[in-house]
């Protein structure tokens, strides 16, 4: 498995546009208030297959990071036929590395 795939960059993207602030280190999750009634909670999760399948299950939306030079790993599947069989979030595919 391959941990280089550019979540944490992908998350310091993400709260940048919000907030227009940096953050240097990801240490948990991060919740960023977009309106009166609205909140965004971003949480990092490791690559394996548990902590995906733990997390997707209270999230609202996954975002799939795959690393392109790899394609995608059996983990990957895995997970994918998990969310359909038990009718998880919503999932948007994320392709890194396409240089």
């Amino acid at each position: 498995m391959y941990l280089k795939v550019g979540k944490s960059t992908l998350l310091r993207c993400l709260v940048k546009h919000y907030v227009r602030h940096t953050v240097s280190e990801i240490r948990g999750p991060i919740t960023i208030v977009t309106g009166k009634t609205r909140r965004v909670t971003f949480v990092e999760v490791n690559n394996e297959i548990n902590s995906m399948i733990d997390m997707s299950k209270i999230a609202d939306l996954v975002l799939l990071m795959v690393d392109a030079s790899y394609g995608f790993e059996m983990e990957t599947f895995e997970f994918l036929n998990m969310c359909q069989v038990h009718g998880m979030p919503r999932i948007i595919g994320v392709l890194s590395h396409l240089d």
